[in-house]
């Protein structure tokens, strides 16, 4: 739904985000008229993130009942006689003459050729229903490391966003989802300078390099790397891999050691793209023997980034209580992991 009001110009919609948290997506060109939007009548709005590149840059998710208490205020505060001076007198004189663009625009519009079934079923389906129906196929906002487009056949269902604030509860987010500010007093802001180089995450593993015991395999034997992040209220992350890929419903982020990279370097750069979290390396976990090679795993505490800037290898990025892995992990190698995280 597209909103020429005298805040400002607005696009509102529902993202496969959006669905199972009963909110909208509120987007606008121009960052001030949805603070303007927040300050008068949408105090609920969430934080506005900036998405360079895109159609509209800036947007911000609010819930579906504000939005729509919003939009109702805008009719019963209605106080002129005339949109366009509205517009001059509270945005200025520009901003008036690019409405009256569009007015002029569609003069030329004529009636629709829709038959009166085609009109019912365009209408939008009431907020109770929409909650409940899970998305079908979507795109991944990112590509892979082809350029290609990935598509979700079965994209994960987001948790709500009070589950983020409750310890004993599963938290889930899909690519570019609605997150709380932060957690534990450590904010979820994209990484706005993360390593774009192999030679920059070198040079970030250097820097806070730990000791640990020498990674040494058989000739032939692949090496990988991740981490165990556990956050401060005891849960800890995990990544639903795309499409199921590897047979992993929900699994620790790892990657293969390549390109003469260190260990501690692959799991810094294999974890920020599978999670959008920045970490620090605290100290060395546990290897695990796979089929075809050895994963180190790393214990980590998140110091930046946000989960909903996940790469493409992630449909989901989970936040779930101890007593919860085992439940979420489908991977008896993965419950090794976990067997090591609850004795260290």
């Amino acid at each position: 739904m597209w909103i020429l009001t005298p805040l400002g110009f607005f696009s509102i919609v529902q993202k496969p985000a959006d669905v199972a948290t009963n909110t909208l997506t509120v987007r606008a060109r121009v960052r001030e008229d949805l603070e303007a939007l927040r300050e008068a009548i949408l105090p609920e709005m969430g934080r506005i993130e900036d998405s360079h590149g895109t159609d509209y840059r800036y947007r911000a998710v609010a819930p579906r009942q504000a939005v729509a208490s919003a939009l109702a205020s805008l009719a019963t505060g209605l106080d002129y006689q005339n949109f366009k001076d509205a517009v001059a007198e509270r945005q200025g004189h520009e901003r008036a003459a690019l409405y009256g663009e569009v007015w002029s625009t569609l003069r030329r519009a004529k009636p629709p050729k829709l038959s009166t079934k085609a009109k019912i079923s365009s209408l939008a389906a009431p907020a109770t229903k929409a909650a409940t129906v899970k998305p079908g196929p979507v795109k991944h906002p990112h590509p892979d490391d082809h350029g290609k487009p990935v598509t979700l056949t079965a994209p994960t269902v987001p948790s709500a966003l009070s589950a983020w604030s409750d310890a004993n509860s599963l938290a889930c987010v899909v690519p570019n989802g609605p997150m709380p500010a932060g957690l534990g007093g450590v904010a979820f802001e994209p990484w706005a300078k993360a390593p774009d180089t192999l030679a920059g995450w070198a040079l970030m593993a250097a820097e806070g390099t730990i000791d640990e015991p020498d990674f040494i395999v058989k000739a032939g034997v692949k090496r990988s790397a991740g981490v165990v992040i556990r956050e401060q209220d005891g849960r800890v992350w995990l990544v639903a891999p795309s499409n199921g890929f590897g047979g992993y419903q929900h699994t620790f982020s790892k990657g293969t050691l390549g390109d003469g990279l260190s260990a501690q370097a692959t799991a810094l750069k294999e974890t920020y793209e599978e999670t959008g979290l920045r970490v620090r390396l605290i100290s060395h976990l546990v290897d695990v023997t796979r089929t075809t090679g050895v994963s180190r795993y790393y214990l980590a505490e998140r110091f930046g980034g946000t989960p909903s800037n996940m790469g493409w290898e992630s449909q989901a990025v989970l936040l779930v209580p101890e007593a919860d892995l085992l439940d979420c992990l489908n991977s008896p190698l993965d419950h090794k992991i976990v067997a090591a995280l609850l004795d260290h």
